[in-house]
């Protein structure tokens, strides 16, 4: 068996075109309409916010439109809502970040190790920002029919997702200090 195994032809050199998997080529392409998608549904949802806010502050032309909800609630639905976008956008943006770094074949940066942070505090914030207005449209909803307040729903699975990302973020983060001693190792 020869012990002459040379890694080197593992890692890219400066300036050689790397090739991009068919997947990470999906993966980009998936991203991009999904980012505008994402956009789609942010502006949709802003003007809805807009249009509640006309009737929550007693125009009566919009008013008269709210006949199943209040303009209340609608209000908090729809920015709950766009909260909920807006923290769609900020993961989807951070992702196609990451597979920029895949597609030039350099994904162990420093950078990666940020956004996988940046993704995970998005989804915590973003899930407590879910269970506070599902908290206050029940609340809301129950107070004025006289029942009682029933507890929102916890969502272990977001938060396991949120640990794994945790994990990722500081594997990210080793991965690229050990590669920058590697680096400076002669």
């Amino acid at each position: 068996m020869p012990n002459n195994i040379n890694v080197e032809p593992l890692y890219s050199t400066e300036g050689e075109q790397v090739k991009v998997s068919p997947a990470i080529g999906f993966l980009n392409v998936l991203l991009t309409v999904i980012w505008w998608a994402g956009w789609a549904f942010m502006i949709i949802f802003t003007l809805v916010s807009l249009y509640t806010i006309l009737a929550f502050f007693g125009i009566e032309s919009v008013k008269k439109s709210f006949e199943v909800t209040t303009p209340f609630m609608a209000l908090i639905s729809s920015i709950s809502v766009v909260i909920v976008a807006s923290v769609f956008l900020i993961i989807v943006k951070q992702l196609r970040q990451i597979c920029d770094t895949l597609v030039t074949g350099d994904p162990f940066v420093p950078e990666n190790a940020n956004r996988l942070r940046v993704i995970w505090i998005a989804a915590a914030a973003g899930e407590i920002l879910r269970l506070v207005a599902t908290f206050i449209i029940s609340w809301v909803g129950k107070t004025a029919e006289g029942t009682p307040i029933e507890a929102t729903d916890l969502r272990v699975y977001v938060w396991f997702m949120v640990l794994a990302l945790i994990i990722l973020a500081e594997v990210f983060r080793e991965g690229a200090r050990m590669r920058q001693e590697a680096k400076l190792t002669v």
